[in-house]
């Protein structure tokens, strides 16, 4: 073989080589365009009620009655169960009858007692002042040697007799006065009866169960004839407020979050039913094992279907840009670095492209700077960069 073929073969394999090399490559690509752009969060979360509240008896008792059902509407002090319990009843009608016995002792006492001592009282004072004009005058006769020592001394006797009487009686009026002693001794009896009635009473409200603020019944645990120990529930209420969706959202996008910013919400059970929520609260502590925080919204207007722990699926606006360059996020590279570029083509050749990010949609971001319109990016990944490229605009059914 002859150094001369040896050597075409050998310029013909560069001559190919450079030709392949410099030889354009068609790549899929895409054009920067203007247009709008929202930034989404996209979460599932949960109905919550304003709180559960559990209600259990706080006395053994048998179940009576039960006026409620599940879901149902309840007001705040509506009566739901009655409770059944004998001893409670009998003491009940115990109590009422000592303060009805004590009510009337203090009324025979102001109505009779008190007008009989007024009046014994008057007659012993009355009976004091004769025996004592009847001792003066057997004095005075005595002294006139007109009537003897012995009726002297009887009418003495008549005197101290009529004198203690009158004490006597004194007593027993000042008694039946409203500081006296028969008076202070039957109101305390009547505040006992009083306070044992409360007593009786307040047990006998414990066997009737209400709800203690407005609520929806979720749960009934308890059936008619069962009978209940204190401290066991037996209803589950959701009470009413305020209506909230909680929700985890990934740490990642909670720069992103501002209270006040509106959802669109949709129930699983309910898709072609979407509605308004206002993010109200931002949880100040991150779930470490999820890497998530939770969020709270308010659903001013809650629609008749919503349920406690009803599942929804949120949508929140965190950004909105208009007549913005916008391209679709996977022409961006490393965009989740501190230096995302893109591969755009300059004279037929790919270069390394830096550009600034701004929000980023569902499938499309914003490009603050570092290309304009009609710019071309390349999308295939196989692509490097230095490469001779023919664009070939990417089918629009490819694009996220």
């Amino acid at each position: 073989m002859s150094k001369k073929f040896i050597a075409g073969v050998i310029i013909t394999v560069i001559a190919l080589f450079v030709w392949f090399k410099w030889q354009a490559k068609t790549v899929e690509a895409i054009q920067v365009n203007q247009g709008d752009i929202s930034q989404t969060i996209v979460a599932t979360g949960r109905v919550a009620p304003m709180a559960k509240i559990e209600l259990a008896s706080l006395v053994t008792a048998q179940v009576a009655q039960i006026h409620v059902r599940e879901s149902e509407s309840l007001s705040k002090d509506q009566l739901l169960i009655s409770l059944s319990d004998a001893s409670v009843d009998a003491n009940l009608l115990q109590a009422q009858a000592n303060l009805r016995e004590a009510e009337q002792r203090l009324q025979e006492l102001t109505q009779l007692t008190r007008p009989l001592a007024e009046n014994n009282l008057a007659q012993a004072k009355a009976n004091l002042t004769l025996a004592e004009a009847e001792y003066h005058r057997y004095a005075s006769l005595q002294q006139q040697n007109l009537a003897s020592k012995s009726s002297l001394d009887s009418a003495r006797k008549t005197l101290d007799i009529n004198q203690k009487a009158y004490e006597a009686a004194l007593k027993q009026w000042q008694a039946t006065q409203s500081n006296g002693t028969s008076t202070q001794l039957l109101q305390s009896r009547l505040a006992q009866a009083q306070a044992a009635l409360a007593v009786a009473q307040a047990k006998q409200s414990q066997l009737n169960i209400r709800a203690p603020s407005a609520a929806v019944l979720l749960q009934r645990l308890v059936e008619v004839g069962a009978t209940v120990q204190p401290g066991k529930p037996l209803l589950i209420l959701a009470s009413d407020g305020e209506t909230r969706i909680e929700a985890p959202i990934d740490e990642k996008s909670m720069r992103f979050l501002a209270t006040n910013q509106i959802a669109k919400v949709i129930a699983d059970a309910y898709p072609q039913q979407p509605f308004e929520a206002k993010l109200a609260l931002i949880y100040p502590s991150i779930d470490p094992n999820r890497a998530t925080v939770n969020i709270r919204l308010i659903v001013e207007q809650p629609p008749t279907f919503l349920r406690p722990d009803m599942t929804v699926s949120i949508e929140m606006i965190t950004g909105q840009a208009t007549n913005t360059l916008v391209v679709p996020s996977d022409a961006i590279r490393d965009a989740a670095s501190q230096s995302p570029w893109v591969m755009k083509v300059e004279q037929g050749q790919t270069v390394k492209q830096p550009v600034t990010l701004g929000i980023k949609g569902i499938g499309n971001s914003q490009i603050l700077n570092g290309v304009t319109v009609g710019d071309w990016l390349v999308t295939q990944a196989d692509i490097p960069l230095g490469a001779r490229v023919q664009v070939k605009a990417r089918s629009p059914t490819l694009q996220p």
